[in-house]
């Protein structure tokens, strides 16, 4: 827009919290280099809604800069990261930086984690944007990256790192209903990857109305299905952000949504499920495929193998509790920049 005239000045906002060198990478030709903003609202407008600090998600350093630069390690050590999720990416990211040397170690064919069905709705492209800044980026500071590599404890001790860091993640939760192990209920992780076929005019319901069962409501919407979103609790989206609130219930709203509150499911049928209402209102709601999005756990499986067999092993991410980004970032460069 500058060289050709359409504009003679540019200024930029939250893209200089999540990359303070935007200008000087573009003046360069580095533009594949900056780290974008995912315009989740965790580390900006979220946080100095809540009186805090002025922060970033993508960029824990913004206001901190002096405190917690980046400086080379007194020693560098082999460092294995398992878990190409996030938390596992920037760990990897920052450790290298410091001129330790790093190996990554992800199960799926794709760095990501859970960004990868983050970012399958169209109003969260974004999101895509980031998981190829890491895989460009990681190479470029020398982090050595296994895909298709599935860790184990004999694994990882056999490895003989120095330090271990443990990304691995959370499994998605699945309740404990008549009919849960239905071929058509399925988690919206593995919805949003692809797993099941969406068609236009399906009934579907979603179980949790929660940031990712409303996401994922939207999404199914777009195919042109029928959805139903149920909620136990009286509101959905609650402690999301309220303008990240509001624009998701815009959306729902937009594309006939139909949500159901205070409302929980006590029976998943081969085509309907059986819903129970506020004053105990019965409900037999058609669903031809059923969507759970409750929450997740955390695999913990490989921290406990190790905690007692490897001197330094430490736990980041969802594998220690299921978080955002925001939190997954902001554990992962703290603990890279000290260890």
């Amino acid at each position: 827009l500058l060289c050709e005239g359409e504009a003679d000045f540019i200024a930029l906002g939250r893209a200089l919290l999540a990359d303070p060198d935007w200008p000087e990478k573009v003046r360069l030709n580095q533009s594949q280099d900056i780290r974008p903003c995912i315009g989740d609202h965790e580390g900006c407008l979220g946080r100095s809604f809540k009186g805090k600090p002025l922060s970033c998600s993508v960029n824990p350093t913004v206001g901190l800069e002096d405190e917690l630069k980046l400086s080379p390690a007194d020693k560098p050590l082999r460092v294995l990261v398992v878990g190409g999720g996030p938390a596992g990416m920037e760990a990897a990211r920052v450790a290298a930086i410091r001129g330790h040397m790093v190996s990554l170690l992800e199960k799926g064919p794709r760095l990501g984690g859970t960004l990868l069905p983050g970012a399958v709705p169209t109003f969260k492209k974004d999101l895509q944007q980031l998981t190829e800044y890491f895989e460009r980026q990681l190479p470029k500071v020398g982090v050595e990256i296994q895909l298709r590599h599935e860790a184990t404890p004999q694994s990882i001790m056999d490895a003989g790192a120095e330090i271990v860091i443990l990304a691995t993640g959370a499994t998605p939760l699945m309740p404990k209903l008549p009919g849960i192990d239905k071929p058509h209920v399925v988690s919206a992780i593995d919805l949003l990857l692809g797993k099941v076929s969406l068609s236009a005019n399906a009934n579907v319901l979603v179980i949790g109305g929660g940031e990712v069962g409303c996401e994922t409501a939207v999404h199914i919407a777009d195919y042109g299905c029928r959805v139903t979103l149920v909620e136990m609790l009286p509101q959905v989206l609650r402690g999301v952000f309220n303008a990240n609130r509001l624009q998701l219930l815009r959306m729902m709203q937009g594309r006939q949504v139909r949500v159901l509150s205070n409302t929980s499911i006590h029976e998943i049928r081969d085509s309907s499920v059986l819903a129970y209402g506020p004053n105990d209102a019965v409900e037999e709601i058609s669903a031809t495929i059923v969507v759970v999005a409750i929450g997740s756990t955390s695999r913990t499986e490989l921290h406990t193998a190790l905690r007692e067999r490897l001197p330094r092993v430490h736990s980041i991410g969802d594998c220690v509790t299921p978080r955002s980004v925001f939190e997954a970032f902001w554990e992962a460069y703290r603990l890279a920049r000290l260890i």
